[in-house]
């Protein structure tokens, strides 16, 4: 039986430290960017690709065990086990969630590989068996991704908030959601178009 659960983590707005400047502290830190967490960077040295990502604080010094105060995730991404060591203890302590990039299982947060595509988040993730397998399946999996996809959940956002605000009824709110969604969405999406789709959106909400 797997250990772990699936889970998205909440960044927006949220600290985030990564001690280490090396490619992967790069990596990380731009996709917990693109979540628009607060992100600090220490590390004694660090990669100029990764000093100069924008709204990125950069502190290029060694770490101390006062750098994880207030933050919810710390990626520990040095190659220096007793440096992994202590920020993990230091974070356990605060009750910060630990990422580690030397020894995954040790962690609390696994970041799997990932792509974004409009609303949706493909994400693969092997265990820590293969970060490159999870990179290859990965990007198996968006090139195989329906383009409609996107564009659709785009289009039904809105709707999906109308429904929920107006249908008190559990077993109709279902319904009513599922067809904003369903092959004849998607069917009306790539015969008629967008506007089409808003339409029966538009008639899913009002009968």
């Amino acid at each position: 039986m797997p250990s772990h659960l699936p889970i998205m983590l909440k960044l927006s707005g949220r600290r985030c430290v990564i001690v280490g400047g090396g490619p992967v502290a790069l990596r990380r830190a731009q996709a917990m960017l693109d979540c628009d967490a607060d992100v600090t960077v220490i590390a004694p040295q660090i990669d100029d690709a990764l000093a100069a990502l924008p709204d990125l604080i950069v502190h290029q010094r060694p770490y101390e065990p006062g750098d994880l105060a207030d933050a919810v995730l710390v990626v520990v991404a040095t190659d220096d086990p007793a440096v992994n060591d202590r920020v993990a203890r230091d974070a356990d302590e605060r009750g910060v969630l630990v990422n580690r990039a030397d020894d995954p299982a040790a962690g609390d947060v696994a970041i799997p590989a990932h792509a974004h595509h409009g609303p949706i988040t493909l994400a693969v993730y092997t265990a820590g068996r293969s970060a490159s397998a999870a990179a290859t399946i990965r990007r198996s999996l968006s090139d195989q991704l329906d383009p409609d996809w996107p564009r659709l959940l785009e289009a039904v956002g809105l709707y999906r908030e109308q429904i929920q605000a107006r249908v008190a009824d559990p077993a109709e709110r279902h319904a009513r959601l599922r067809r904003l969604t369903d092959a004849d969405a998607m069917a009306i999406l790539k015969a008629q178009g967008v506007d089409a789709l808003h339409a029966r959106c538009r008639a899913i909400v009002q009968n």
